[in-house]
C-alpha cells in the first residue's frame, strides 16, 4: 500500500495549522507544528523512494525549523547551523543531478540575477548584523549556491528549481525580519504569513520535484 499521498495530506495539514500559529508567541505545540510540517516531507520522500539526500536534507531543516521557534541568540545560531547543513546538502544533490552553470538563455540570467540579489541582501544586512556578520554571510553564500545549480537542473526537474528559488525568497524575507524588522513593526503580519508559505512551499516543491519528475 503506497501511504506517501497520506504522508502529504499530513504535511500539508500540519503547515495549515502551524500557518495559524505563525503569530503566536514560541510554545511547544507551535513548535511541534512547524517541524513536524517539515519531517513530513521528509516521510514522503522516504516513502515515495526519493533521494537519500532528499531526506537528509528535509530533516536538517526541521531541525533549524525546531530551533528558529524558539527566541535568543543560541537558538537563532543552531538553527542557521541546521539550514546551513540542509543547504550543503542540497548543494551535493543538485550537482549530482546535473546542476551547475545553465547552459545560456534565460537560465544564465536567472542566476546571474541570484547572484546579484544575494549580493544586494549582504550589503543590506551588513550594518545591522553585529557578531553574526560571519556566520550569516556564510549562510548567504550556502543559499546563494544552492539556488544557482537548481537553475541549472534538467528541465524534467523544473519544479525542484521552482522550489529552490522560493526557498531563497523565504529566507531573504526571514533576513529582514529578524535583522531589519522591530518586533512591532505591523510588516510582520504579513511577512511572517509570507515567510511560512514561501519556505514550506519551496520544500514542497523541491521533494515533488524529486519524486515526479517531468518526462
Amino acid at each position: 500500500m503506497d501511504l506517501t499521498p497520506i504522508y502529504w495530506t499530513l504535511s500539508g495539514l500540519l503547515a495549515g495549522l502551524y500557518l495559524m500559529r505563525v503569530a503566536d508567541p514560541p510554545g511547544r505545540t507551535r513548535t511541534m507544528l512547524k517541524t513536524l510540517s517539515v519531517l513530513g516531507l521528509a516521510l514522503v520522500a522516504l516513502m515515495g523512494g526519493g533521494y537519500l539526500l532528499l531526506v537528509l536534507a528535509l530533516a536538517l531543516c526541521a531541525a533549524g525549523d525546531a530551533f528558529l521557534a524558539q527566541t535568543g541568540e543560541k537558538p537563532l545560531q543552531a538553527g542557521m547551523l541546521a539550514f546551513g547543513l540542509g543547504h550543503l546538502v542540497y548543494i551535493v544533490l543538485f550537482a549530482n543531478q546535473g546542476g551547475g552553470i545553465a547552459d545560456g538563455g534565460l537560465r544564465v540570467a536567472l542566476q546571474l540575477g541570484v547572484l546579484g540579489a544575494a549580493v544586494g541582501l549582504g550589503r543590506w544586512l551588513w550594518p545591522d548584523l553585529g557578531a553574526l556578520r560571519t556566520p550569516v554571510m556564510i549562510y548567504v553564500v550556502l543559499v546563494t549556491l544552492t539556488a544557482v545549480l537548481a537553475l541549472g537542473l534538467p528541465d524534467s526537474l523544473w519544479l525542484v528549481t521552482v522550489g529552490a528559488l522560493l526557498f531563497m525568497t523565504s529566507d531573504a524575507l526571514l533576513a529582514g525580519e529578524l535583522f531589519k524588522l522591530p518586533a512591532d513593526n505591523p510588516a510582520r503580519r504579513w511577512s511572517s504569513p509570507a515567510v511560512w508559505l514561501l519556505y514550506w512551499g519551496g520544500q514542497a516543491a523541491i521533494t515533488a520535484g524529486f519524486l515526479y519528475p517531468h518526462r
